[in-house]
């Protein structure tokens, strides 16, 4: 039976969290971070798939959907940390993580800024398609291109950039900048020697992606402190679409055990 709001769940500041279908006496908030250009919809049907103990929370970011209006960010610590001074107050049961790409590097700094600035620890950390934040970056620079060349560049490295994009003026001034924005993000992202995370760790990657090798993946071990585990799918960077009732089902027994341990 579900249980009446709290006080802190209601004040969740709506331009940041998305929840499709609140669950108010849920056993645990899942926050979910999309990946580099994406937004909620990434996670369409992650709350149909996830039993009802989960309350799914899809994070708003700046510059795409409701928040077209703002500045897409460009310093992934900056982003991260206001994310966690946003969510924080409203974070008042046992929480998880997941981030997908350039989301899994967003999450794990959330995490770590939850830890560090409100003394909220997560639960768990599920990081998807994106080496270990200390693991070397490939020395691109493809936010420095010119619009075209920049759209063939991530075309090249991801696969996924829509021809709308490229033939429609509108669509290109919209999301264009929210590209540049993420990639900026990505690309001079450095990472921060701290102490691991509390909580266990799940590294998920496609075996076919070239953004996130085993090893690269496998580095996460050393970013917490409750256990490690990792899991690999057919397909390229984006198998979460193509596998995501096996991931859920993942996930859901990975949160179960944050539950019930």
């Amino acid at each position: 039976m579900q249980t009446p709001a709290s006080a802190a769940t209601q004040a969740v500041d709506p331009r940041w969290v998305l929840r499709p279908e609140p669950r108010d006496g849920a056993a645990l908030r899942l926050l979910c971070v999309p990946y580099a250009g994406g937004g909620t919809t990434v996670f369409h049907g992650w709350v149909a798939g996830l039993p009802d103990w989960i309350d799914v929370w899809l994070l708003r970011l700046p510059g795409r959907e409701v928040r077209l209006r703002e500045e897409p960010r460009t310093d992934l610590l900056t982003l991260a940390g206001e994310a966690a001074q946003a969510l924080a107050p409203a974070l008042d049961r046992p929480f998880a993580l997941f981030g997908h790409s350039l989301g899994a590097l967003i999450a794990y700094e959330m995490a770590r800024e939850l830890s560090r600035t409100h003394r909220l620890e997560a639960s768990h950390l599920t990081v998807s398609a994106r080496n270990a934040p200390d693991v070397p970056q490939p020395g691109r620079m493809s936010r420095l291109l010119s619009d075209d060349a920049f759209l063939d560049a991530l075309d090249r490295r991801f696969r996924a950039v829509p021809e709308q994009i490229r033939r429609d003026p509108e669509m290109r001034a919209l999301y264009l900048p929210v590209l540049r924005g993420d990639i900026t993000m990505l690309e001079t992202y450095r990472h921060r020697a701290e102490p691991p995370l509390r909580c266990p760790i799940t590294a998920l990657c496609g075996a076919e992606d070239p953004e996130a090798s085993a090893a690269g993946m496998r580095g996460w071990r050393h970013h917490g402190r409750g256990g490690f585990a990792e899991h690999s799918y057919r397909g390229g960077h984006f198998f979460l679409q193509e596998h995501r009732e096996s991931l859920l089902d993942r996930l859901t027994q990975d949160l179960a055990r944050t539950v019930v341990p």
